[in-house]
Formats: structure tokens, C-alpha cells, sequence
């Protein structure tokens, strides 16, 4: 009798020995973790779950060094969450848990990430000022909704009030940057406004904060004068702190031939002339893509009927524009191509401690620098301006 207990025993052993037993996957365990800082010092995590038993999920975290501590709970079907406590250097490592009557409640694989610096670093915009910034993004989207992301986030870091923009050619994507930034900034209502007038639709476009301006109105002028104005000048009327100002955004001919120059002239005095009939008395800010070197001699400078009065106008970035080529907003070429004009009515306030003008070198807060940066966002830098009241 022994024996044959032996011999079966010796049978089991043999039919198992040398195959692998699959282990048994804890359906309970969510899966896929996932947790990605963006630029703006948060962290995203993002995880799958498909018992749908949940009551919620419990997320725990440490950083490196230290030990788990749970920091929130969230409702069930939803499947990720953003961690806004913490701290710029850190690495800090995730796990969650379903939470269930019926089930376990095992924790899921351990995902760490790095908390970088990012677009918060510039810190640019404040509340009592109000700040304006030009942007050129370069046949946007370029990248599609990759570069949406950067540019909301971008938008949200330096946290202007107000986006001068040139070149965008989609609307539909440039409504999804409003509509994201509405969603993600509790702080603020954004709003935004996009013309339709130009060739291959190059066309310009403002995004603001429509809980710290009032609107008046925003339209196109010149939109008949196609070789002075390839792209029709987008004129905002706004109201700030109780001061009415003139945001006019243009994106000049692009070339270095004769005849582009000359368009460029031709578009810069009738904006004089503009500003001088309708705005003489007006606190106003010329902005764009003006694709000229505002530095030039009096002979090859297309600027020089603003140049020439420098008791109406200054151009508030001319210190960038003869400074060292780090600075300026076209560094590819490099040349400075961006800028800020703004008449006399608004000289006491830019002399202001609090004011300030800044070409926002964003690629370098990039992990890929400026590789990362043109390839998805634009090949021209934001260039701000900060007015203190």
C-alpha cells in the first residue's frame, strides 16, 4: 500500500516537474500607472481599473528617502488625479488603491517622476499690473495637440493678461487652448478672439483673461490694403483698472528684399497716421511680428516715422534690440523681430519700477531646450511687456 501511494506521488511530481505555473494577476490591482510632471510643477497620474467595484481609489505618495503617507481619496470612475503640493528637485514615488467592500484593495506598482522648474520660474505676471505679451507661434498648431498642450501651458506660466498672437491657422485648436485653460486655471475666466481675413489663413488672434478686462471690442482695420498689410492689423479696444487702452497686433511682410522693406514702411506710417487721427490722446500699445531690426540707421529702418518722434513713441524693447543676441525673440537667425511700441500716454507707467519689458526665453526651461521648443511650439519667443498704474 505504501508503495503505490509512493509511485502516485512520483507520477504527480513528474507531470509538473518542469512546467511554469502562470502567477495569478490580483484583478483588483490598478494597473498602468502613470505619473508625468508637466511644466508647471504638477503632476499628472493616470492609472486603468476595469473591475468597475470601485467605491474610489486611494492615492499614497513619498518622496525619495522618506515613507508612504496617503494624500487623497477620489470617486469612483474617475482615473486620474493631479498632485499640486509639491516641491520643485524632488522625485517623489505613487501607488494607488481601489476602494471596495468586496475587494482586497491591493496597491498598484510603484511610478516615480521628478519635479521640474518650469514656465512658474518666469514669474511674470502679477495681479495689480497688467501685462501684454506679442507671440508669433510659428504655423500653429505645428505639432498639433502637442503643441496645444505647451502653448496652455506656456500661457498659464507666464500668466499675462493679455496674448498678442500671430500665425494661427486653426481655429479649432486654438478654441481647445481657451477651453483647456478655462478648465484647468480656477483663478481665472479666459476668453479669446481670432480674425479669418488672412491669406492661407495666417491669421491674427487674441487670448485674455476676461475676469481682470473689459472688452470693448476688437476688429480688423486696413483690410483693403493687402500690400501694406498682408495680414490686416487687429485693433482691441480694452478697459483696465479703470484706464482705456489700444492693443493694435500686426504681423508685417516677412523678406529682406527691397520691396518687402518697402511694404514694411508703407504699414508702419500708415500706422502712424492711424494712431495719430483715431488714438491721440490714448494710451496705446503697437505690438506684433513687425519683422524688422528697429536698431537700423535712419536710411534702411522701416520704424523711423515712430523712431523719429520719440516725444509719441518709444519702443519699450529697444535695450533687448541693442543688447546681446541671447535676448532677442528670433534666435535661429538670430535677429530681434518682435515688438512693443507704445505711445506717450503710457511713458510715466512704463518708467514704473513695477513695469517691465522681457523677451520670455521659454525654450530654456525646456528639458530639450530649444530643440524641443521649435520643433513643437514656434520658432519665435513671446516677448512681454508689464505696465505698472
Amino acid at each position: 500500500m505504501k508503495k503505490i501511494i509512493i509511485i502516485i506521488l512520483l507520477a504527480i511530481l513528474l507531470t509538473f516537474c518542469g512546467k511554469t505555473i502562470e502567477p495569478v494577476i490580483n484583478p483588483d490591482n490598478p494597473t498602468n500607472l502613470n505619473a508625468e510632471c508637466n511644466y508647471l510643477r504638477e503632476v499628472n497620474l493616470s492609472w486603468n481599473y476595469e473591475n468597475g467595484d470601485e467605491d474610489g481609489f486611494r492615492i499614497q505618495r513619498k518622496a525619495e528617502g522618506e515613507v508612504y503617507t496617503i494624500i487623497d481619496t477620489i470617486e469612483a470612475g474617475i482615473f486620474e488625479y493631479t498632485d499640486l503640493d509639491v516641491i520643485v528637485g524632488t522625485t517623489y514615488y505613487y501607488m494607488v488603491a481601489a476602494v471596495c467592500v468586496e475587494c482586497p484593495g491591493e496597491w498598484s506598482e510603484e511610478e516615480g517622476v521628478f519635479v521640474r522648474e518650469g514656465f512658474l520660474n518666469l514669474n511674470f505676471g502679477s495681479e495689480p499690473t497688467l501685462e501684454v505679451v506679442t507671440w508669433n507661434i510659428e504655423h500653429f498648431p505645428k505639432d498639433f495637440s502637442t503643441t496645444v498642450d505647451y502653448v496652455t501651458q506656456i500661457i498659464r506660466g507666464v500668466n499675462a493678461d493679455v496674448y498678442a498672437l500671430q500665425e494661427i491657422e486653426n481655429n479649432f485648436k486654438f478654441d481647445t487652448i481657451i477651453e483647456i485653460l478655462n478648465n484647468v486655471d480656477p483663478e481665472n475666466t479666459w476668453d479669446g478672439y481670432r480674425a479669418s481675413s488672412a491669406y492661407y489663413s495666417i491669421n491674427l488672434a487674441y487670448i485674455y483673461k476676461s475676469n481682470q478686462l473689459q472688452i470693448d471690442d476688437i476688429y480688423e482695420i486696413y483690410q483693403d490694403d493687402w500690400y501694406a498689410f498682408p495680414r490686416s492689423p487687429l485693433v482691441m479696444e480694452l478697459s483696465f483698472n479703470g484706464n482705456d487702452i489700444i492693443v493694435i497686433n500686426n504681423h508685417l511682410k516677412a523678406g529682406s528684399d527691397s520691396d518687402d522693406e518697402a511694404r514694411r514702411l508703407d504699414a508702419c506710417q500708415k500706422l502712424d497716421t492711424y494712431i495719430s487721427e483715431n488714438w491721440y490722446n490714448n494710451e496705446v500699445l503697437l505690438v506684433g511680428d513687425l519683422n524688422d531690426d528697429i536698431t537700423e540707421p535712419e536710411n534702411s529702418n522701416v520704424f523711423w516715422s515712430f523712431i523719429n518722434e520719440p516725444l509719441e513713441y518709444v519702443f519699450t524693447d529697444m535695450e533687448i534690440a541693442e543688447g546681446p543676441s541671447v535676448y532677442w525673440s528670433y534666435p535661429s537667425w538670430p535677429s530681434h523681430l518682435d515688438h512693443i511700441l507704445i505711445t506717450n500716454e503710457l511713458f510715466d507707467e512704463f518708467s514704473l519700477e513695477d513695469s517691465d519689458i522681457q523677451v520670455l526665453r521659454v525654450d530654456e526651461l525646456l528639458d530639450g531646450g530649444w530643440s524641443e521648443y521649435d520643433n513643437n511650439v514656434s520658432d519665435h519667443r513671446p516677448v512681454g511687456l508689464k505696465l505698472a498704474f
